[in-house]
């Protein structure tokens, strides 16, 4: 974090990003599900006046964020034995079972998820059980393919991550800490590779650029061979927390 940055813990909102950038001429509020709340200021501007100006607009940033949510509910798969669903490397496969509980088989192919035939496979608690099964496919696979890949494009740009954390985390695909320690979200696995290395490489400018300012940039453009506007636009059809 340096003086053009601020985080802040909000009782309704979570974290609250704020950021002060040179071309702003007012305060504003840009909302996304998987990245938050984000509130821009002019440089002149103060972190408090912007906390204000948060507080101010309240009760609009929660309609939004209800209304965010609302769509993601929409555009959740529903999980069936038809579903034609795949983790980043392998086929999702349902298969009803005379069992209690859900179960998970990984296998190089194909992810097997058993589940209880008796319950409806509607039933959303079952699906809340079904996904975080997906999920633990997924961090399977981001432990198979994401410190290998680190490791080549670290080499190849002759940057160094000192650690490398993979959690499940819905706030953001990846951070690199203050000494360099990068964490990637297992939620990288449902994207293409081609923006997987492209979230790689922007946490590895961070390691010498710790903001988001021209340096940064044109590091990250270059090391994505000129494509890094085109990966963000990209980037923006996909989230953490729908799939």
């Amino acid at each position: 974090m340096n003086d053009r940055e601020r985080v802040m813990q909000h009782t309704k909102f979570g974290e609250v990003h704020f950021r002060k950038v040179p071309r702003s001429r007012s305060l504003r509020i840009s909302i996304r599900m998987e990245k938050g709340v984000l509130v821009t200021l002019p440089m002149h501007e103060s972190f408090t006046n912007a906390e204000l100006f948060l507080y101010e607009k309240a009760d609009w940033v929660a309609k939004t964020l209800q209304r965010l949510k609302a769509k993601q509910e929409e555009k959740k798969t529903i999980f069936t034995p038809e579903t034609e669903f795949a983790t980043y490397a392998r086929k999702v496969q349902l298969v009803p079972d005379a069992r209690q509980n859900v179960r998970v088989q990984i296998v190089p192919e194909t992810v097997y998820i058993y589940y209880p035939a008796h319950r409806s496979i509607q039933d959303e608690t079952l699906q809340t059980v079904i996904r975080k099964a997906v999920e633990h496919a997924w961090k399977v696979e981001a432990y198979e393919v994401l410190p290998q890949r680190m490791a080549q494009l670290a080499a190849q740009c002759n940057l160094t991550c000192k650690r490398l954390n993979i959690k499940n985390v819905r706030s953001y695909w990846g951070i690199c800490m203050p000494d360099n320690s990068i964490t990637l979200s297992i939620h990288l696995m449902h994207l293409p590779p081609h923006l997987i290395d492209f979230i790689i490489l922007h946490e590895l400018s961070h390691t010498v650029h710790k903001n988001h300012g021209a340096g940064f940039w044109n590091l990250l453009d270059r090391l994505a061979s000129g494509k890094a506007r085109e990966y963000t636009h990209e980037l923006q059809k996909y989230s953490t927390r729908v799939y």
